[in-house]
């Protein structure tokens, strides 16, 4: 009897319109969202600013109190974190978007059976397919790691908005900012390791991958990474 053998584990094929936009709207808004966090807490670091803004004012001969910094410090901190709410909304927009392109994907089509499609390709690979099939299927679950992140970072996020106008949401506050906070940085170590993994896949075996996350195209009958 023939033993079953798994299908390529990895084709090349292009991205749609759809998954782009997702794509690179979101890496601009999660980018966005941490550099207001750089700002707040490094660049500016409008509570440690105070002093600096009083030697400022006090060479151009006017005065400053340190109650008036920290008015102005507040003032700054308070932009940029408007700034980050809204990108945060933004991004749950788009969250919501990616959601509802997987509801009306055929069922076949959505991740979730792509995953397991790729761990069964692993599981009855052959020996010299292996390796190209764990890829295909690290790489998967790589994504659903993400996927997670930032729904971790939509849930909590909307709920730190609304903490002050909601009692429950105001007593679970303190852990919503701890969950919020550790998953940044896990969205920051997936970014790394996707920045790698994208190059090291683009000078390896799949030459212009990057160019087709720009500006590909996809048919009808070629799946959707997202």
């Amino acid at each position: 009897m023939q033993a079953t053998t798994a299908p390529p584990a990895t084709a090349t094929h292009d991205y749609s319109a759809a998954m782009r936009a997702w794509h690179w709207v979101n890496a601009a808004l999660v980018s966005g969202q941490l550099l207001t966090i750089l700002f707040q807490k490094v660049i500016v670091n409008a509570k440690g600013a105070v002093p600096e803004f009083q030697e400022a004012i006090t060479k151009g001969g006017g005065t400053l109190t340190q109650q008036q910094g920290r008015a102005v410090a507040h003032v700054i901190s308070e932009r940029i974190w408007t700034w980050h709410v809204w990108m945060g909304v933004a991004l749950a927009a788009f969250w919501l978007f990616w959601t509802v392109m997987q509801a009306l994907d055929p069922a076949g089509r959505r991740f979730g059976a792509r995953l397991m499609a790729a761990a069964r390709r692993y599981k009855l690979a052959a020996p010299t397919a292996r390796p190209d099939a764990r890829h295909a299927l690290l790489a998967k679950l790589t994504y659903a790691a993400f996927y997670l992140f930032i729904t971790l970072m939509v849930v909590t996020g909307l709920g730190l908005i609304w903490a002050d106008d909601n009692a429950f949401l105001g007593s679970i506050e303190h852990t919503m900012k701890e969950i919020h906070n550790v998953t940044m940085y896990l969205i920051i170590g997936y970014i790394v390791l996707h920045v790698v993994g994208v190059v090291w896949s683009e000078i390896t075996k799949d030459h212009g991958l990057i160019s087709r996350m720009v500006g590909g195209t996809a048919s009808r009958e070629t799946p959707h990474d997202y």
